[in-house]
């Protein structure tokens, strides 16, 4: 009896479990959180591991786990895949950032693999497309409410018909529930051809409608990417529908093709040429970032670095073009918006190989399932329409991902190997031929004991889960006190941040700032501990070398205080100590400033703390040659390995230039050289005209020169351009 009742209620909670998973990884949004998608990434770690550790325990109270001997191919390229991930974790030099990876891909995997065993029946499988279409139009309905928010009311901060806070972040671009118009167009991209099939079986209007309401929010996502995998799927769906579910002759199935491509073609690709042309950078931004993966991929080509650490290692490849391209360097880049250069710099070409087994064999099996419903003339069976959906939709995810958003973002993930489960699905229930299964019977005691393990193991991962969640929630709130300038509590909630995600980097990153910004005590020795605990799991996350380099240069200034405060008390003891410190710390500043260089040449910064940092020993060469070390960069661009096609890159930041080199001539006028002085200031008023730093700085050095002429002319501009100017209203004519 007890029996009975564990299968009945885990079998329920499978059935019913998954489709409300889906609905809600589609649906939900939490924007208390640092992340808004952080509560899908939730749902589908605790969701996820329930469903698992139920399914388990289930097989082991039945004794019969997988359908085998002829269709043991089918689960054989997910058991690889879920094996490749996990010999990958444990050759990963980052264990504990390889380990969030492969947690979702164990969840990814066993999500496959319990849609193929136990939705094989019409009921199950429509239970869980219904949970779907009503999730879809949710999104959809919404990305509608986005749109006419932004074309007919006022932007924020005034209300809008969007009431959350997020409105209007993309600026025309609809993102709906997923944050990101790059993770709504994947969605959508899967729901579109899913949805089409459904219409054309059942020719029911609201399924229309949705497709119609599906294609619009594609449009306004302009996601060139969300337009091509459309593209593609509506490709592949009226090649599909013509060759698989149309008995007619083969002259007028081409004919169909041929016009469905030729208009597929002239206004997806027509359209994506045109946004391409408009927004240059986004195709530029994923050339650079594919080429530097490539040579990340290179060091270690067969069984690559670890899953899941692309983001860990990729500032050190980073190309520079992309600082000019982002305009920012305190941003990093999760993924290599290609989910193929991802895999296998994951895990190599052994893993690429199975990847890319795993994606042959189920839209082979998709195909093979066509062909059967065709051959047994059973094509208007809800299945054939099902997999004619959703063999289209795996293929326009596919191809979605070469040029777009990862596979790893769960709103993504679980879409793919929903896809994968249901195309096993639809081939065990028609291939009767093999019923046999893998049964093993363990004693009642031991069975219970593995599941006791199971129960416990999955209570322990959704505790560590929803701490993930409730540190992503913490973190908010720290970055909120640290915004007003209270980082004894910002730096207390970041503590507790790390105890509930030690893997969660940016917490870390934040703390050693916080520590560096309050500067009390021993703030500096912690923020350069917590430096040092960040590189463990990230060697050069973001600005933290340069920040580094700010904690010695701030701790060279303490120290040459003091040096100058025992000398005037005549202690040499401890003076000689100050100077021994002061001249440590010089070294380290340097050196931290100089890693940052290598991963970060365009950043003008650390050449000018660099360049200051010599001025204070009066080395005015090494100084000078700091700031034409930034000027001259740019030109580095035509040269190997970052000449992949080369642009005028200096013109994107020319105010960065013209302040170079306004210090140029700040140098040059401390050492007395006028002239030069006068040449470096009228560069600078060149790149930025009108500076009134410049100007101010050049009316100095025509007085110094006694040019008259000039400094009337020049002085005349000032009080012209800054008449309220008080240092202008100094100057006199002379």
């Amino acid at each position: 009896m007890f029996s009975e009742t564990v299968k009945k209620s885990l079998s329920k909670f499978i059935l019913y479990g998954l489709p409300l998973f889906y609905f809600l990884v589609a649906v939900s949004f939490y924007l208390v959180t640092y992340d808004s998608a952080q509560i899908k990434i939730t749902i589908v770690q605790i969701g996820g591991i329930l469903l698992v550790a139920s399914w388990l325990i289930l097989k082991l109270e039945t004794g019969s786990f997988f359908k085998f001997k002829n269709h043991f191919f089918v689960y054989l390229p997910v058991i690889l895949f879920f094996i490749s991930g996990l010999v990958s974790l444990f050759i990963s030099p980052f264990f504990q950032i390889s380990l969030n990876e492969f947690l979702r891909r164990f969840i990814y995997c066993f999500l496959a693999i319990i849609i193929m065993d136990t939705f094989t029946d019409e009921k199950s499988v429509n239970r869980l497309i219904n949970f779907l279409i009503v999730s879809t139009y949710i999104v959809c309905i919404y990305a509608v409410i986005q749109h006419i928010d932004y074309k007919f009311f006022p932007a924020p901060p005034n209300k809008g018909l969007d009431p959350f806070a997020w409105r209007g972040v993309f600026g025309e671009r609809v993102f709906s529930t997923f944050g990101n118009p790059n993770f709504f167009g994947d969605f959508l991209v899967v729901m579109g051809p899913v949805v089409l099939a459904l219409f054309f079986k059942s020719k029911k209007f609201h399924l229309l409608f949705l497709w119609l309401l599906i294609a619009f929010s594609v449009f306004f996502t302009y996601s060139k990417g969300a337009w091509l995998g459309f593209g593609i799927g509506l490709l592949a769906f009226s090649f599909l529908f013509v060759n698989y579910m149309l008995n007619i002759e083969k002259k007028k199935k081409l004919i169909i093709i041929s016009v469905m491509s030729l208009l597929t073609i002239s206004v997806f690709f027509s359209g994506i040429f045109i946004q391409t042309k408009k927004r240059m950078d986004s195709s530029s931004f994923r050339i650079f970032t594919w080429n530097a993966c490539w040579e990340m991929i290179n060091t270690h080509p067969v069984i690559g670095t670890g899953i899941g650490t692309f983001y860990v290692t990729y500032p050190a490849y980073r190309r520079p073009q992309i600082f000019f391209i982002e305009g920012a360097h305190n941003t990093e880049s999760d993924h290599p918006e290609n989910e193929y250069l991802e895999v296998f710099y994951d895990e190599g070409m052994i893993g690429f190989g199975i990847f890319l087994t795993l994606i042959f064999t189920f839209i082979m099996l998709g195909f093979r399932n066509l062909a059967y419903f065709r051959r047994e003339k059973n094509q208007k069976n809800s299945f054939a329409y099902l997999q004619l959906g959703v063999v289209s939709a795996l293929i326009a995810q596919l191809g979605h991902n070469m040029v777009c958003v990862s596979l790893r973002f769960v709103s993504s993930g679980v879409m793919l190997w929903m896809l994968i489960g249901l195309i096993g699905a639809i081939t065990f229930y028609y291939c009767k031929e093999d019923d046999t299964k893998w049964n093993i019977n363990f004693n009642v005691i031991l069975k219970r004991l593995f599941q006791i393990i199971i129960l416990i193991a999955a209570c322990y991962l959704t505790y560590i889960f929803y701490g993930f969640f409730q540190a992503d929630k913490l973190h908010s709130n720290a970055i909120q006190y640290a915004k007003v300038g209270n980082f004894d509590k910002s730096i207390e909630i970041f503590g507790e941040v790390k105890k509930k995600n030690p893997s969660f980097i940016m917490p870390r990153y934040f703390r050693a700032n916080n520590f560096s910004d309050r500067w009390k005590g021993d703030d500096p020795e912690m923020a350069l501990e917590e430096y040092r605990n960040l590189w463990k799991l990230a060697p050069n996350y973001v600005q933290s070398k340069f920040l580094v380099g700010i904690v010695y240069l701030k701790a060279w200034i303490g120290f040459n205080n003091q040096v100058n405060e025992f000398h005037q008390k005549n202690d040499k003891e401890n003076e000689q100590k100050a100077i021994q410190n002061r001249e440590n710390c010089f070294a380290l500043a340097v050196r931290y400033f100089n890693e940052y260089k290598q991963i970060d040449p365009v950043y003008p910064e650390t050449y000018y703390r660099l360049a200051w940092l010599y001025l204070q020993y009066g080395n005015y060469q090494q100084a000078l040659n700091e700031y034409m070390s930034h000027l001259i960069f740019p030109e580095k661009l035509k040269e190997k390995p970052y000449n992949l096609y080369y642009e005028n890159w200096q013109e994107r930041r020319l105010h960065e230039y013209a302040r170079t080199y306004l210090n140029i001539g700040s140098l040059f006028f401390n050492i007395g050289d006028f002239e030069k002085s006068e040449v470096a200031l009228l560069k600078a008023l060149e790149l930025k005209p009108n500076d009134s730093d410049s100007l101010k700085l050049l009316v100095n050095v025509y007085s110094k020169l006694n040019n008259k002429e000039k400094y009337n002319k020049t002085l005349e501009v000032l009080k012209k351009l800054y008449p309220n100017d008080e240092y202008v209203k100094t100057l006199k004519y002379i």
